[in-house]
């Protein structure tokens, strides 16, 4: 194990913090992190995502490892994220090392290294994260005493990209496989003598590929290189496969972000793997087979997750979550838990046919959240190339429930250049488009707005069109601009297209051999980060990258020779690939497979796992602690009629925004006050309509950066609150920085928030390095020049020196019409850049005379 590391200071950090666009994504401190003592545990593990915060704390599978392996008292896990540029150039200028959230540690000073590979495209960030958190980026140049880099995720699946870089790739399921890599590290940390011997030690566990014991070597019917194995090793790798899915412990927490992520909600995993074997999906094969979990787990996490975090959505999560068996059921039992709290369901990746009257009802009865529908393919002709199970009068049938129910914005999601694509497919397309404005005109008597994403094909490795090409960039931009001046005629559609370089560089890297490592790091060293964004991609530096390692990238975007071997044959899916061979031969004749459960494993030979079904365990009495559902439905409907007869009581609360909060926007602290008081349960009013909202109204906004000592917030409660019951409540529930410190019940007569607040008093940090910094200060804090410049605002300012606490106290007129910004007064005066966190807003002024220390 590393020296016990010492914490990197808040201090020194908010320096850097300060200078970014989104500080929130690098502070820590949210509801639910989980921080140790890193001397009281035996390991410790940096879990880390090669993305911004916002998508890495989207992502489910970082959160079940990140709360499973902190269940164990000897593990401490953190998260790490990749930095934005503009906080990668802070730590560069500061040489401070990247560091983990919860105890702020430097990467390398943990035991092991974990990345999430979610998106070829990521791998840049990768190389610039191991390089920002000191760790050499190539496994040969680690030393004994330097982290363990592991990688696992979809994006493993074709280690090679990234093998010179990554000591262990895990291959499928990490719920198990993950702590027999630690207990295995335990075991063996203080026996081995080098780098070799401690890797070694790796290779008995199932799922582990260890790519420095394989060769690259060329072959004579391609391209690309193929690892071969070091004597005495395994040809191939199995994946690591949990079965059943309610084998493994249930992850009723999460941290819940303290600036909006990308998929804001309660994520509950319904079913892992698909059924349904469409031919271009890459994830059919990967997490093979289908496996779905018991209902009464599914309704049980649901529940559990949303008080604990405090979300306003579930969204119930699955490759095509439509087939999960019980999702009507489900829907229906937990209806009665959701309606009083108004938290809305959202389900991704639901097929028109699997789409009832029921579950469309069920969704709008809360509130409307989006409505999606994935033809992938304009015509029916081509739905069957690609075995997907889907009719044009599915889709407009599906689409009519969603018009009928008041839905107005629809997403489709098309791919351009699919195998055997012609002119007649895109005409499809566009044909279809207008069925369904037509529908929606029928229906509404208007036409809806339409969000359409158009992406370009890529055949992945390990399925069935992998040996394919891509189709040239020339054709795949022919196609874009046809269905782009196509559709303009209707003025409500917003076409997205993908840039056709991004698209060629994910098939180079999806499909590509252990020489673009070479051209990682070139591509790296040039800047490239981030490939992903639109804003941040810049393919010149990959065509440079390229150049300079004098390898031409379009070898990887060619046809494969089908007697080949292949860079990820090294990986054994359980889908085998004279399987995925003849599935490609039904695509040329256009025809749909059947499902695994219209066929018999004796007759299909087409996986090496035949004895998996998808058919949930049943679950002992002692594992159900969640209620049985008619005492569910029963309480909850007691809970719809007090909502309907409660009395409605208006209440004011005093809070204080300090610290690690400081550090995030205004829309992102109501959020957190938002789901703070649904983990604390208050009956809280809502609004009416199709997007309930709850009843809180707040002051005037605090910027970010800006603390606050006495905010005032006014709420609707269907309940009588007393000071100390609500005190105690609130403050086990909100994060870092996020204090209340008083309430108060509204009289009839007391105006509303907005209306009774008359003036707001700041203060500024005369001690605050950026204030110390100004030239000639000492003459700006005189009464002279203080009174002079205050009289410029006519009456609305006044400032006074507090000379005992070494701050300016600045007292300001609220005019709501036109309010003055504290800010802007001290830029003015002071003739310095976003003053923001040298201030405080100290409290509120009402008409009355009180102001919002009086509610403390």
């Amino acid at each position: 194990m590393n020296e016990q590391p010492a914490s990197l200071s808040a201090e020194k950090l908010e320096a850097l913090w300060r200078r970014v666009q989104k500080p929130g994504r690098y502070t820590g401190g949210e509801s639910n992190q989980i921080r140790k003592d890193p001397a009281a545990v035996k390991v410790r593990v940096a879990l880390a995502f090669p993305e911004v915060y916002e998508l890495g704390m989207s992502y489910l599978g970082q959160k079940i490892l990140y709360f499973l392996l902190n269940q164990n008292p000897d593990i401490l896990a953190e998260r790490v994220y990749a930095p934005w540029p503009d906080f990668e150039l802070e730590l560069r200028t500061s040489q401070v090392p990247l560091y983990s959230l919860e105890n702020r540690l430097p990467l390398a000073s943990f035991d092991l290294v974990g990345f999430s590979l979610l998106y070829e495209l990521n791998h840049t960030n990768l190389i610039n994260m191991l390089e920002l958190g000191g760790i050499p980026r190539r496994s040969a140049d680690r030393q004994l005493s330097q982290p363990l880099v592991l990688a696992g995720g979809p994006a493993a699946f074709n280690p090679e990209p990234l093998a010179d870089f990554i000591d262990l790739f895990v291959f499928g399921d990490g719920e198990e496989v993950f702590f027999e890599i630690i207990n295995r590290y335990l075991e063996i940390k203080t026996e081995v003598r080098n780098r070799e011997e401690l890797l070694r030690a790796f290779l008995p566990i199932r799922g582990v590929y260890i790519p420095s014991f394989y060769r690259p070597e060329k072959q004579s019917r391609s391209f690309l290189l193929v690892p071969r194995p070091t004597p005495g090793l395994p040809e191939t790798v199995e994946k690591r496969l949990v079965y059943p899915l309610d084998k493994t412990r249930l992850v009723e927490r999460t941290p819940v972000p303290n600036i909006q992520s990308v998929f804001d909600r309660w994520q509950v995993e319904v079913a892992r793997g698909c059924p349904q074997q469409c031919r271009f999906c890459q994830a059919t094969s990967l997490y093979f087979p289908y496996r779905y979990r018991s209902r009464h787990r599914v309704e049980q996490l649901a529940c559990d997750g949303l008080k604990q975090t405090g979300y306003e959505e579930l969204s119930f999560i699955a490759l095509s979550v439509g087939d999960y068996p019980y999702l009507e059921e489900s829907i229906r039992n937990l209806l009665p838990f959701l309606e009083p709290k108004k938290i809305s369901i959202s389900l991704p990746s639901l097929r028109p046919e699997t789409l009832t009257g029921e579950i469309v009802e069920s969704l709008v009865k809360i509130k409307k959240t989006g409505f999606t529908l994935v033809p992938e393919a304009g015509s029916e002709r081509l739905r069957r190339v690609i075995n997907k199970r889907i009719t044009d009068e599915q889709l407009i049938t599906a689409a009519g429930y969603a018009f009928s129910h008041g839905w107005r914005l629809l997403k489709l999601y098309f791919m351009i250049g699919l195998p055997t694509e012609k002119q007649e497919d895109l005409e499809a397309i566009v044909d279809l488009v207008s069925r369904l404005m037509e529908t929606s005109r029928r229906i509404n008597r208007t036409l809806p707005s339409i969000n359409l994403t158009l992406s370009s094909f890529i055949p992945k490795p390990h399925t069935p069109f992998q040996w394919l090409p891509l189709e040239s960039a020339d054709k795949l931009l022919q196609k874009q601009y046809y269905l782009k001046n196509q559709l303009r005629r209707w003025k409500k559609i917003e076409i997205k297209e993908s840039k056709i370089e991004t698209t060629i560089l994910e098939a180079v890297f999806s499909r590509g051999d252990r020489r673009l490592g070479r051209v990682l790091e070139e591509a790296h060293r040039l800047g490239a980060r981030f490939d992903g964004w639109r804003d941040q991609f810049n393919f010149n530096l990959w065509t440079q990258a390229f150049d300079h390692c004098q390898l031409d990238f379009h070898h990887y975007l060619q046809a494969i020779d089908p007697e080949a071997s292949l860079p990820w044959d090294i990986v054994k899916t359980g889908l085998k690939k004279t399987h995925l061979w003849q599935e490609y031969q039904a695509s040329l004749e256009a025809r749909y497979t059947p499902l695994c459960e219209e066929k018999s494993c004796s007759q299909c030979q087409a996986c090496d796992w035949p004895q998996f079904k998808p058919i949930p365990p049943a679950i002992s009495d002692k594992d159900r602690v969640m209620k049985p559902q008619s005492e569910i439905a029963e309480r909850s409907q007691e809970n719809i009629e007090f909502e309907k007869t409660a009395t409605v009581f208006r209440y004011r609360a005093c809070y204080a925004k300090e610290g690690l909060l400081r550090f995030i926007s205004h829309n992102d602290l109501l959020n957190q006050i938002e789901r703070s008081f649904r983990r604390a349960d208050f009956k809280i009013a809502f609004s009416q309509g199709f997007h309930p909202k709850m009843l809180i109204s707040h002051g005037p906004a605090l910027p970010l950066g800006l603390a606050a000592k006495a905010e005032v917030l006014e709420f609707k409660a269907q309940q009588e609150l007393s000071p100390s019951e609500f005190l105690y409540k609130i403050n086990s529930f909100t994060p870092d920085g996020l204090s209340f410190h008083g309430l108060k019940k509204c009289q009839p007569e007391t105006p509303s928030l907005f209306q009774d607040i008359k003036g707001l008093v700041y203060s500024l940090d005369l001690k605050d390095p950026l204030v110390r910094a100004v030239s000639q200060l000492e003459e700006k804090l005189t009464p002279d020049y203080l009174s002079t410049f205050a009289a410029g605002y006519q009456g609305q300012l006044k400032i006074e020196y507090n000379q005992q606490e070494n701050r300016l106290i600045f007292y300001l007129a609220f005019n709501p019409q036109k309010p003055l910004r504290i800010q802007d007064i001290v830029e003015e005066m002071l003739v310095i850049k976003n003053p923001v966190y040298a201030l405080t807003r100290e409290y509120l002024v009402f008409s009355q005379g009180t102001d919002s220390r009086g509610l403390a």
